[in-house]
């Protein structure tokens, strides 16, 4: 079956990208450059906020948006007043408290005087509100995109945002999720212990209705931990792939990352590290499996996690032919499945959007 109709007959749909991030793609219609159902925008920062709704009022029938603060971002966005830029623009920022230091003392705040300025951190009076507003005047919202990252890193540095800092923003996504009833979309690159832990002190009560752990790159033992979380939270865990394209016709012409960051003008977003690529592609495609092989199905996603409309269709298609591999059944057979999951998952916001659909319909 071609890619399009494929996405079609299915109603194949994106979990989670960012197309806001191509105003140009997007304003020719999201509808001329993908044929996937629906796209779940991910906004990343108060910056890109204004973006992803502007798109969720032009696509209403297509977009679902979504609000939250993403690692990369989160010492731009502070908890505390004292923690905050100062009014007055003569006086220092004191980015300190929501930067680390790299460990071995080769970097600092004070090496980099003519960068610090342009990273100063927006009080929570400024953005928070902001958040809640977006939620409450979009009751198909979602709170994402947000999360723990170790490797992240402030471009033109090796400071990284705090991670007592992005612990603490991560429990506020969940708890305001939490009250107002949505789902959420968790960012997590060597967190997912402290993500446990965190997931399992909120509980039932501090937790939300479902979240979804994006571009889940944990262990086979990790997504066993998360599934079998008390008090029912670990039924509301699903999960997301494309953290690496899978063996498939476009595997070898594709990078380690479906969407690689964005570059900017300034340098105020974060970047991950350099990590040790794997031995082989091989070891790659092995590892991805076994992911996918681990998942509950019923809680797999499918997200192009692209910065593009333009190329969300391949990207989905990718990452169902994984699915299928992985788990012994057909392409038709994972898209179906997936579909119906993007429809539980993301019921309410459907409902909302007066585009409730049966689950397992095929359009």
């Amino acid at each position: 079956m071609e890619d399009d109709d494929l996405l079609v007959s299915f109603g194949v749909s994106d979990a989670h990208c960012h197309p806001q991030d191509d105003p140009v793609a997007c304003a020719s219609g999201l509808a001329a450059v993908s044929k996937c159902r629906y796209l779940a925008a991910m906004g990343t920062r108060l910056e890109d906020w204004e973006a992803v709704e502007e798109l969720a009022v032009r696509e209403p029938d297509k977009v679902i948006p979504c609000f939250g603060v993403h690692p990369w971002f989160a010492h731009l966005h502070a908890l505390d007043q004292a923690a905050a830029a100062p009014a007055d623009p003569s006086l220092p920022a004191p980015l300190p408290l929501l930067l680390d230091c790299p460990a071995n003392g080769k970097d600092h705040p004070s090496r980099h005087p003519d960068l610090m300025p342009r990273l100063a951190p927006l009080p929570p009076a400024t953005w928070f509100p902001r958040l809640r507003a977006l939620l409450e005047r979009y009751p198909q919202a979602v709170v994402g995109e947000f999360g723990l990252d170790r490797v992240a890193v402030v471009p033109g540095t090796r400071l990284q945002p705090s991670w007592s800092h992005q612990l603490a923003l991560t429990e506020l996504h969940l708890r305001l999720a939490s009250e107002l009833g949505r789902p959420a979309s968790l960012h997590c690159v060597q967190g997912y212990g402290h993500l446990q832990d965190m997931m399992r002190r909120l509980g039932p009560e501090g937790f939300p209705p479902k979240v979804m752990l994006h571009s889940y790159g944990g262990s086979v033992d990790l997504i066993r931990g998360f599934t079998k979380l008390p008090g029912g939270v670990g039924e509301r865990v699903y999960f997301r792939r494309v953290d690496c394209l899978p063996p498939t016709r476009r595997f070898l012409k594709s990078t380690l990352h479906a969407r690689a960051p964005t570059p900017t003008p300034t340098p105020t977003r974060c970047l991950p590290a350099a990590v040790s690529p794997p031995s082989s592609m091989a070891e790659l495609a092995t590892k991805l499996l076994e992911r996918l092989r681990a998942a509950p199905l019923e809680r797999l996603l499918v997200e192009s996690d692209q910065c593009s409309p333009r190329r969300v269709d391949s990207g989905l298609r990718d990452i169902l032919e994984a699915v299928a591999e992985a788990r012994g059944i057909s392409l038709e057979q994972a898209a179906a499945a997936t579909s119906e999951n993007f429809r539980t998952f993301y019921a309410t916001s459907l409902e909302r959007m007066g585009r409730g659909e049966g689950k397992g319909e095929r359009r």
